[in-house]
Parts: C-alpha cells; structure tokens; sequence
C-alpha cells in the first residue's frame, strides 16, 4: 500500500481527520495543512501533493517572507529565512511507498 502527501483542514469540530497519520506541517493564512494520510487512503483533502518537487512549489507560493530561529547563532533571536527545499525533503520523507 501507499499513502498520500496532501493538503488539509481540520474537522469543523476543530480535530485533525481521521485519514491524517502525520500532519499539521506549515499552515497557510487559510489554515490549510499539509500531512501524510494513513496508508491505503484514498483521501486527497484539498489536493494531493503528487512530488517533493510539488510540495516546494506549493510552500514557495506562501512561505516566501517566513523565517526560522538560526540554530548556528549565539543570538536566541537570530533568525534566517525560511528553507523551503528542506521543508519539502522532511515532508517528502514521510510518503510510504
């Protein structure tokens, strides 16, 4: 079996669907997710994800102006911009199959 990298909302009871094993990874500004399905669904929520290459496409059309903490700075505050290839590698990673 396969599962699906795809995007998502929360049930209107506010819980993540049950056809979701992993996910809740870089909400956009409409609070749609992006997540690992259970293996063997055949839920697609609000569009599958079909490549990693598709899911940096899809993080490059909101994510452009986000930063992250700079792990390599002394400064607690330090920050460097937002790596969207490694996002879609660690999202990536979770396709079975």
């Amino acid at each position: 079996m396969a599962n699906k990298i795809v995007k998502y909302k929360l049930t209107d009871a506010g819980t993540i669907p049950t056809w979701i094993e992993d996910g809740g990874y870089y909400p956009n500004a409409e609070e749609v997710m992006i997540g690992a399905t259970v293996d063997g669904s055949s839920e697609v929520g609000h569009g599958e994800l079909a490549s990693e290459a598709d899911v940096k496409t899809y993080l490059d059309s909101y994510t452009s102006t986000w930063t992250e903490q700079d792990d390599s700075s002394d400064d607690p505050g330090a920050t460097v911009p937002f790596d969207q290839a490694a996002a879609a590698t660690n999202i990536w990673s979770k396709k079975v199959g």
